[in-house]
């Protein structure tokens, strides 16, 4: 017992002399926290009692995991490039829809007619169909992904060849990834561009789970694009001019080079379909175009709204649209993954389910892995893309999805969730409170966690 007070005792004479400087240290972050920082309340509860419980450990944690200052000072100026390149002020010939105009307003993309579009539920469905355009393409491909995904050596050998050929192939990745870049040192030698989307420096050292460029498409010749990561949707028409615009946009930011913007004159054709880029990012933090986007779906909702997402964790505007759709009596059907990346993913995504199963919404979990960001409203509206359905996603990560107003698109999609609902498992409200001990634990742990993505 006298070795351990013995220990107390020299524990507190070795923090005592430096207790006041920490203090004033952690009275200055809290200042900084609540003045200078926007953050929703529950994140700001949440660093407070982190900063003020773990005396100096706690600013650090916040300065790698919660502070937004620096994106603020870093994405101001891309804000102001992507005015330029994007050109948001004119939409196409038509009149818009309420929806459509003030997702313009916020910062997404103008409304393009006459698009074709076809969708893909697998990854293995779209690999036949790229190496096609790759090959028949003549002018330029352009890859945005967080990274080269390995295993497509089909694809890469295209690549090369279409490099040799003389095209302007370019790739962005989210960092350089050490080494996991899988194929661009060949790709490289052969003479095509690579940077990534965040400068090298910073792309070297920077926290993995902020500020990620989630962006997932594929743009040849300015013509056709494939946009999303998991499902995806094939765009022929002015829509993947405007991605293309999007990848000219974000080239700039990442590697400094002005490409300018491709001169446009194929008009839309005739008898396609409605298609509304929307990309939303820290950029663009102040409107967030893409949690508005999903909002407005959501709210437009009158018959059905089906949703699949590798990740659930929306914060209190989606849940309250969520909930207003199911009890204005809208058949609400969300699919997630059994699974995800991180162990503590799928008990958040569990229990931010709970309230919306006792709402009356239908939550099933598949025992596969289910990387698809797609939502679908009344067989008529879709989005689908890289935009996940969880605050931090949506808050500090740049995203891309194609919002496609086409009622046969839109069906497909939507048949897609209900034959992918039919083979996973429904949770029920009951399911969830009559969790195990274990399973309790395990959310609590996992709540915790959820601000660390």
């Amino acid at each position: 017992m006298t070795f351990l007070t013995d220990q107390v005792i020299a524990y507190i004479t070795f923090v005592l002399p430096i207790w006041e400087p920490l203090l004033v240290v952690d009275v200055l972050a809290l200042i900084v926290l609540i003045f200078a920082e926007r953050l929703d309340p529950r994140s700001l509860i949440f660093w407070i009692t982190v900063i003020v419980i773990l005396p100096f450990a706690g600013i650090v944690l916040f300065a790698l995991f919660g502070s937004t200052i620096y994106a603020s000072w870093r994405f101001g100026r891309k804000s102001a490039d992507d005015q330029r390149f994007l050109d948001y002020t004119t939409p196409q010939e038509g009149e818009e829809t309420v929806m459509q105009r003030s997702l313009r307003e916020l910062g997404a993309d103008v409304r393009t007619k006459g698009n074709l579009v076809k969708l893909y539920w697998e990854r293995s469905e779209i690999l036949a169909d790229v190496r096609a355009d790759f090959d028949s393409a003549t002018e330029s491909i352009y890859i945005m992904a967080r990274r080269m995904p390995h295993g497509l050596d089909e694809v890469m050998r295209s690549l090369i060849e279409k490099t040799k050929q003389g095209l302007d192939v370019r790739i962005m990745t989210s960092t350089l990834w050490f080494g996991r870049t899988g194929g661009i040192g060949k790709l490289r030698k052969a003479g095509a561009k690579f940077c990534t989307f965040h400068n090298p420096l910073y792309s070297a050292f920077m926290k993995k789970s902020a500020y990620r460029n989630m962006r997932s498409f594929v743009v040849i010749d300015g013509a056709i694009a494939y946009e999303g990561r998991g499902a995806a949707m094939r765009l022929e028409g002015l829509a993947a001019e405007r991605l293309e615009r999007r990848f000219r946009a974000d080239w700039l930011h990442g590697s400094g080079e002005d490409l300018g913007v491709r001169p446009v004159s194929t008009p839309p054709r005739q008898g396609g379909v409605d298609v509304q880029i929307v990309s939303d990012g820290p950029d663009l933090r102040e409107s967030s175009p893409m949690m508005t986007c999903y909002s407005d779906i959501i709210g437009g909702a009158r018959e059905s709204l089906y949703m699949s997402f590798p990740y659930l964790m929306p914060n209190d505007e989606l849940y309250a649209s969520v909930k207003l759709a199911v009890l204005s009596g809208v058949d609400v059907r969300i699919l997630l993954p059994r699974r995800s990346r991180r162990w503590y993913q799928a008990w958040n995504s569990l229990a931010a389910a709970y309230p919306l199963m006792l709402a009356g919404a239908r939550v099933y979990f598949a025992d596969r892995s289910l990387a698809k960001c797609i939502m679908v409203a009344d067989r008529s509206t879709l989005s689908i893309g890289s935009s996940d359905f969880t605050t931090r996603s949506l808050d500090l990560d740049f995203n891309t999805n194609a919002t496609v107003y086409s009622s046969e698109a839109a069906s497909e999609a939507a048949d897609a969730i209900l034959r992918e609902t039919g083979l996973a498992a429904e949770c029920h409200p009951e399911d969830y409170e009559s969790r195990s001990i274990a399973d309790m634990f395990n959310i609590a742990v996992s709540r915790m966690l959820m601000f660390f993505n």
